[in-house]
C-alpha cells in the first residue's frame, strides 16, 4: 500500500512552490493546480528533471505565459511537478528523481512525461496540471491515469517559458478528473465556447487494429455505442509511413535544441536519455527533408477530413500501462506502438483528448478524440456531452 505522502514527494519537485496565488478573486479562485517543472515560476529554478539542471539553472525571472494566465484566473499553484529527463520519455521513469506513483494503478508507470502532474492530480492533490505533450506526453499519462487530458493546437498557447524538447511539436495542455473542470480552464485560455455545436464522429476503424486485441477490442464497441459514427481509414499510407515522418523530424528538433547542452562534458545523463542524444545526433538529412514534405501532406489530409466539425476517435494508447520494474527493451516497444497512435496529432499539430473509457485488470483505459485545428474547444464541449457515457468516465472523480 503505498502512502499519500510518498505519492506526493514523487509527484512534486523540491525546488518549487508550495503555495502561490496572485490574486483572490477569479474563474479558477477555487481550484488548485500544479505546473509541470518544464515551465518558469518567477524566483524558482526549473530543473527539466536533471540534475545539472536544477545545479546550475538561475531562479525564473518571469513566470511562463501559460502559468500565468491560470494564476491570474485565480487558480491557487500548489507546487511544480517531476517530469521525465528533459521530456525524453513515456513513462514517468526518472532515475535521478524517481518515479511518481500512478495512484489508480501503483504497481505500473504513470506515464511521461508529464508523469508528476498527472500523479498529483490522479491522487486529487490538486485540481488541475498544466503539461507539454510532444509525441503523447500528456495524452499518455491521462490514459494511464484514468484522467482527461488535452494536448492543444500546436502554436496556440505560449511556450515562452517552457524548456522546448521539440519545438515543431511541443504544445501546452492540462490534466483533471473530471470534463467539467476542463473545460473551465479551456475557458480561461480560449474564452468562453459559445453555444454547444453537435460534432460529426469519425471512427478510424484501422487504429483500433494498433492497440493489443484485448485493447482494441474492448475500446471499439465503446466508440460505436457514442452513435453516428462515420467509419474513417486513417493510416492508408501505412503505420510505418505515419512514424518514419515522424522520426526524424522529432529527432532533428531534438538535436537542434538540446544537443549542444546535453553533449557538454561532464553532464550528467541517464543512459536512456544519453542514447535518445547520440541517436538524434545522427538523423539522415535526406530522410528529414523528405519527412517534412510527407508531414504536410498527411496534415493537409486529415485536416480536410476533419474540417471545422469533424472529431476523430482512436485508442490513446496500445496497452496496459508497462509494470514499474519492467526492462527498458519492453518499455521501448511499448514506446514504438504506442507512437503510432500519437503521432498522429503530434504531426498534424491538431489537438486531441483523452477522456478515461474503460478499465481492464484494474488499470484505466482512455479513449482519444482529435479535431481539426484550433476546434480545443468542441473537444471540451464534446467531453462534457459523453464523458459520463463512457464505462470508465463517470468514475474518474
Amino acid at each position: 500500500m503505498v502512502s499519500a505522502e510518498e505519492i506526493r514527494r514523487l509527484a512534486f519537485v523540491g525546488h518549487g512552490p508550495s503555495s502561490l496565488r496572485l490574486v483572490e478573486h477569479g474563474p479558477l479562485s477555487d481550484l488548485s493546480f500544479a505546473a509541470k517543472d518544464l515551465m518558469d515560476v518567477a524566483g524558482y529554478k526549473t530543473a527539466w528533471g536533471n540534475p545539472d539542471r536544477l545545479r546550475g539553472a538561475d531562479p525564473a525571472v518571469a513566470t511562463a505565459p501559460a502559468v500565468l494566465a491560470s494564476l491570474m484566473a485565480g487558480a491557487h499553484l500548489v507546487g511544480k511537478t517531476h517530469t521525465d529527463e528533459i521530456a525524453c520519455g513515456m513513462f514517468g521513469m526518472n532515475p535521478h528523481f524517481g518515479v511518481p506513483i500512478n495512484p489508480k494503478a501503483p504497481a505500473r508507470v504513470p506515464g511521461g512525461s508529464s508523469s508528476g502532474s498527472a500523479s498529483a492530480v490522479a491522487a486529487g492533490f490538486c485540481d488541475f496540471a498544466l503539461g507539454t505533450d510532444t509525441g503523447g506526453s500528456i495524452r499518455v499519462p491521462a490514459s494511464f491515469c484514468g484522467l482527461y487530458g488535452q494536448r492543444t493546437t500546436y502554436g496556440r498557447l505560449s511556450v515562452a517559458g517552457i524548456m522546448a524538447m521539440a519545438p515543431s511539436f511541443d504544445s501546452v495542455g492540462w490534466l483533471a478528473r473530471d470534463a467539467g473542470t476542463m473545460k473551465r480552464v479551456g475557458e480561461v485560455y480560449f474564452g468562453a465556447s459559445g453555444p454547444f455545436k453537435p460534432a460529426r464522429l469519425l471512427l478510424a476503424r484501422d487504429a483500433f487494429d494498433v492497440p493489443v486485441r484485448e485493447i482494441g477490442g474492448a475500446l471499439l464497441p465503446v466508440a460505436k455505442s457514442l452513435g453516428g459514427a462515420t467509419e474513417v481509414a486513417l493510416f492508408e499510407e501505412g503505420v510505418e509511413f505515419w512514424l518514419d515522418t515522424f522520426r526524424p523530424l522529432q529527432l532533428h528538433d531534438l538535436w537542434s535544441t538540446l544537443g549542444a547542452w546535453a553533449t557538454m562534458p561532464g553532464r550528467t545523463l541517464s543512459p536512456a536519455v544519453a542514447e535518445r542524444i547520440e541517436l538524434s545526433s545522427h538523423v539522415d538529412p535526406a530522410k528529414f527533408s523528405a519527412a517534412a514534405v510527407r508531414r504536410e501532406q498527411l496534415t493537409d489530409r486529415l485536416v480536410s477530413l476533419l474540417g471545422n466539425d469533424g472529431v476523430l476517435m482512436i485508442p490513446t494508447a496500445h496497452d496496459l500501462p508497462p509494470l514499474r520494474e519492467a526492462p527498458v527493451s519492453a518499455q521501448i516497444e511499448f514506446r514504438e506502438k504506442t507512437l503510432a497512435l500519437t503521432c498522429v496529432a503530434s504531426l498534424c499539430r491538431l489537438p486531441q483528448i483523452n477522456i478515461p473509457a474503460i478499465t481492464i485488470d484494474g488499470c484505466p483505459i482512455g479513449l482519444s478524440f482529435i479535431a481539426g485545428p484550433r476546434r480545443d474547444q468542441l473537444l471540451l464541449d464534446l467531453a462534457v456531452r459523453i464523458g459520463d457515457a463512457l464505462p470508465a468516465a463517470s468514475g474518474a472523480q
